[in-house]
């Protein structure tokens, strides 16, 4: 592994050669302290302990790391690799002889090369927000239901069981419009924690800024994605687009490759911007079939030819977003890159199916094990895949 600081090697080694020259005028001093000063090991630490040629009370404490990076630094970093190589592979093993299983490895590896060439745009759903306290679309739609009447609850019930997400939040919108909207805006809205001026994020939200170099996709209303590319860039995304509402600087910072946003639902304190019942849907992509004049499907066609997107937290079952998908790839206009998604073990749907759906889309998954809802792996396959695109890991060991 590259030392961090063998780029500024003539630098440093000008300022070290100045250090030397005038730690070699004092060399009578330099001679008497290395022949007689009492040096010991602290039990603290451990550190190296001098004491004072002129004051036995006083005590001079060194770290180990400190005395090996300015003494022997060639030493220090090839200690600092190995010991770093090995932290690594403990870290990655699991999910390694995983991939191995499960015959994955070469898929992934073709997801690492596309997040070197920085043409990975994750598109986030809201499995990667759950871990935050903000519902799934299934669980949001059940409670709303409930807080508008038991009656309500058992009038979409059948609907929700058969996947009609649509069209329940169109039922729900028409009985309580303003209700509709308050629930969104309540529920959606960052926690307090979340609010501090240092915010635990999800894992998935935490790595985001490692995996995206340019575009964002979201199918959530919360705001954790800008918070966290705020944090981290000390300022704003510079572009975004909020569902149904124009566009404000996303498509000029797409096509330069920068950090932009794409709420595909809208933003949440914006209700004129969602898209998320039926007739918003119809509003936002076209009626009976997907309408490409519209700025939404627009877009979203460009982001879906321009770079490969990895999804993350979504369930992928088949929807508007995906009707656009399958209805480019068939119109045969475009060459469409790889896309990727990260998957636990298919449930309800069979595995075979699935796949053979999301690959007639050019959408390749990558299953992970999920037992008891626990997601840890998904985590730790995105934090394998950042660790080798950015050299500081090898999958050949």
């Amino acid at each position: 592994m590259k030392a961090p600081l063998h780029d500024s090697h003539y630098v440093i080694e000008k300022v070290e050669q100045y250090l030397q020259n005038k730690l070699d005028e004092n060399r009578g001093f330099n001679d008497e302290v290395n022949s007689s000063a009492l040096v010991e090991i602290a039990k603290e630490g451990p550190k190296v302990k001098v004491t004072s040629l002129t004051d036995p009370e006083t005590h001079f404490s060194y770290d180990v790391s400190d005395i090996l990076f300015w003494i022997e630094r060639e030493t220090y970093f090839d200690e600092f690799s190995k010991w770093n190589g090995a932290k690594l592979t403990d870290k990655h093993e699991s999910t390694i002889d995983y991939l191995r299983k499960t015959n994955q490895l070469p898929l992934f590896q073709d997801l690492i090369a596309a997040i070197q060439r920085q043409r990975i745009a994750p598109f986030i759903g809201a499995g990667a927000s759950y871990p935050a306290g903000y519902p799934i679309w299934r669980d949001a739609l059940e409670s709303l239901a409930k807080q508008l009447g038991d009656n309500v609850f058992a009038e979409i019930k059948d609907a929700l069981d058969e996947y009609r997400y649509l069209y329940v939040a169109e039922h729900l919108y028409k009985k309580n419009e303003p209700f509709f909207n308050n629930y969104i805006q309540t529920d959606f809205r960052l926690k307090p924690r979340y609010e501090e001026d240092d915010p635990i994020f999800p894992p998935v939200i935490e790595v985001l800024p490692m995996l995206a170099k340019g575009c964002i996709v979201t199918t959530n209303f919360d705001r954790l994605i800008e918070k966290k590319f705020e944090q981290v860039n000390s300022r704003p995304l510079a572009g975004y687009m909020y569902g149904k509402q124009a566009e404000n600087g996303f498509v000029s910072q797409l096509l330069k490759g920068e950090n932009c946003l794409m709420k595909l639902h809208g933003d949440l304190e914006q209700s004129q911007s969602y898209v998320f019942t039926e007739s918003q849907y119809n509003e936002a992509y076209g009626t009976e079939e997907i309408d490409f004049s519209k700025q939404l499907p627009r877009s979203l066609r460009q982001i879906y030819i321009s770079y490969s997107l990895l999804f993350i937290g979504c369930s992928l079952e088949q929807d508007r977003t995906l009707d656009l998908f399958q209805s480019v790839k068939a119109q045969g206009h475009f060459e469409i890159p790889s896309h990727f998604a990260l998957l636990p073990e298919s449930e309800g749907e069979d595995k075979a199916t699935k796949m053979g759906r999301l690959l007639d889309m050019n959408i390749r998954p990558i299953w992970y094990e999920s037992k008891d809802k626990d997601h840890s792996m998904l985590e730790k396959l995105l934090l394998l895949a950042i660790d080798v695109a950015e050299k500081k890991f090898s999958l050949g060991g």
